[in-house]
């Protein structure tokens, strides 16, 4: 079984771009588009935008997730909370406690720059699912500004894609 004194997280350091890029080059995007995402994520990360962490185990990466300072969502940047964005931990180390254990870093940063609370987004269709069920069990309650698209309140009766934009918001005390 998964020793979880095995895993390792930092914050991503430019030496860790090549790994990063090659590991987590998903089928529904290029590996241009992933390059461009790491260059972004590491140049906002050195900005002081966004903090990036990497999850490592046994020395090979197996997620990421990262801090915004400011995020897209209205609700969020009008109250100046920090979000947790772009969580990810790759299939096969999944409900293993490295996504709970990534959270708590990147919340741990958001308490040490003193942020009494912390959001974060999630999906709505089922591959969602586990994340759902997490952040519910780590504190996490929805904002009580229902769902968004593209970060924007949708409009009942308008029809909207059941895609990655289509979000429903927590947030949870940090004191």
């Amino acid at each position: 079984m998964y020793n979880q004194d095995n895993l390792i997280l930092h914050r991503l350091q430019e030496e860790d771009l090549p790994e990063i890029m090659h590991s987590f080059t998903f089928p529904w995007s290029s590996f241009a588009a992933t390059q461009a995402k790491w260059k972004r994520y590491y140049a906002e990360q050195k900005e002081g935008m966004r903090s990036v962490c990497v999850a490592k185990f046994q020395g090979a990466p197996v997620g990421y997730g990262s801090l915004l300072r400011l995020s897209e969502y209205p609700e969020f940047r009008t109250n100046g909370i920090q979000e947790i964005h772009d969580i990810w931990i790759s299939t096969a180390h999944r409900r293993l406690g490295f996504g709970r254990r990534l959270i708590q870093y990147l919340e741990g940063i958001a308490h040490k720059e003193h942020s009494s609370q912390i959001g974060i987004g999630v999906g709505l269709y089922q591959d969602y699912g586990v994340a759902q069920k997490l952040y519910v069990s780590m504190g996490y309650i929805p904002d009580g500004k229902g769902i968004t698209y593209k970060y924007q309140s949708v409009i009942p009766g308008d029809t909207y894609c059941v895609d990655d934009d289509l979000i429903l918001w927590f947030k949870k005390d940090l004191s």
